[in-house]
């Protein structure tokens, strides 16, 4: 009986993902490489993991919520992940958007990572747009 090897890039997003909903920021921090880059809507790029870091302790429009994986589909250096975000914004709001995340890796840690939301038609008290 053989088994499936496990993958060291879809165990980081695992981690990754599961470590910013539970908030545990210095997991977070350890995942980034020193140079990483993230990108996410409504805010200029995040250079440096210092930068990405103050971001998510101190500017992330979210008060909680969770990660619902779908797929992650690695290649080489890189990975695409996607499902749905459900939480709460930091003014009470309730949210489910779909999610698309890419992530490109230097030494297993995250070097560039782009999320992209998508907002349900018609639905404006549920929007996917993270805002300033």
């Amino acid at each position: 009986m053989s088994s499936t090897p496990v993958d060291p890039l879809r165990t980081a997003i695992k981690m990754l993902l599961r470590s910013i909903d539970a908030k545990e920021w210095g997991v977070v921090e350890a995942l980034m490489h020193p140079q990483t880059e993230y990108e996410v809507s409504g805010y200029p790029p995040f250079r440096g993991r210092e930068s990405v870091m103050t971001y998510y302790r101190n500017v992330r429009p979210i008060r909680n919520g969770e990660h619902l994986l779908e797929r992650i589909v690695v290649d080489g250096d890189h990975a695409v992940s996607w499902g749905r975000f459900n939480g709460v914004r930091n003014d009470g709001t309730e949210i489910s958007i779909l999610f698309a995340d890419a992530m490109s890796f230097e030494n297993r840690k995250v070097r560039k990572r782009r999320v992209y939301y998508c907002e349900p038609k018609g639905d404006p008290g549920n929007r996917a747009v993270v805002v300033k």
